[in-house]
């Protein structure tokens, strides 16, 4: 049975009302299609901004740095462009203030129940649909972890972005929760 946006929106609201309660101290079960993984405990969840948002989480911040932001993607089978084409949108919404190449980092990891690929990009970060947002709009020392998780019933895309030192202290979380996904 194909997928349809009212479903989205019921998903979306599913993934919500599942974490609307408070978790144990090991995490929420969370479900994004037909596939299970469990979400941290110390992120905070906040109701998906569109049909196309399965879950929003924030995290905790450090050192002083606003917590990052973790948003799970879900845009219909076939749909949301390749993993290569997304890797180019999101390089391009970073640069570097000093003109030097934005910090770039991709795998490809195979282990699981389907291929994810990772790719970490760090700069200043344009964040925005297309090439980006207004230059006046961008957030110097940021990075971004994005995944893009290619299942059978279609692309999910995880992605864990903020001030540079709040995303590397949820990375591991973060990757963690990406590949518990099964």
């Amino acid at each position: 049975m194909p997928l349809t946006n009212s479903m989205y929106t019921a998903g979306a609201l599913v993934c919500t009302l599942l974490f609307a309660s408070p978790g144990a101290a090991q995490g929420t079960p969370a479900t994004y299609l037909d596939y299970h993984t469990t979400a941290p405990a110390s992120w905070a969840t906040r109701a998906p901004a569109s049909s196309m948002r399965l879950a929003e989480f924030t995290t905790p911040g450090v050192a002083g740095k606003a917590g990052a932001e973790v948003i799970v993607y879900f845009f219909g089978k076939g749909a949301g462009g390749s993993p290569d084409a997304n890797l180019n949108r999101w390089k391009s919404q970073f640069s570097n203030p000093t003109g030097a190449p934005v910090i770039e980092r991709v795998s490809v990891d195979s282990k699981g129940p389907f291929p994810l690929t990772i790719a970490e990009y760090e700069g200043t970060y344009a964040r925005g649909i297309g090439a980006g947002s207004e230059p006046e709009q961008a957030r110097p020392e940021h990075m971004l972890v994005a995944v893009v998780a290619e299942t059978p019933l279609g692309m999910i895309f995880f992605q864990l972005f903020g001030p540079v030192q709040s995303v590397e202290a949820e990375k591991a979380t973060y990757l963690q929760f990406v590949r518990g996904l099964k």
